[in-house]
């Protein structure tokens, strides 16, 4: 019976040693995780304000306006005068 004490208590140690190790570790796991995942809801948010203001950017340049201010004064190209084309009826 002596022994089988020693051998129950030397077991119930191992084990709450044993057990707390993995606590330790499942809390380092979820920590690890958790950090991932605010480092990724933060990338997700840059990436959606860069877009946000390339969509904006794109929609500077869709109008006619702006693409003839930039001809004008990147490009130095002007507007052709209309030419009065005479129709010879045949």
């Amino acid at each position: 019976m002596n022994n089988f004490k020693i051998i129950l208590i030397i077991i119930l140690i191992f084990s709450n040693i044993s057990f707390s190790f993995g606590i330790v570790w499942v809390e380092h796991l979820t920590r690890t995780q958790y950090r991932n995942l605010q480092k990724y809801t933060d990338q997700k948010y840059k990436l959606l304000n860069e877009r946000n203001k390339l969509r904006n950017e794109v929609r500077a340049y869709a109008s006619h306006s702006k693409i003839e201010k930039d001809a004008i004064n990147k490009l130095n190209m002007k507007i052709p005068k209309t030419r009065r084309f005479i129709r010879i009826n045949e």
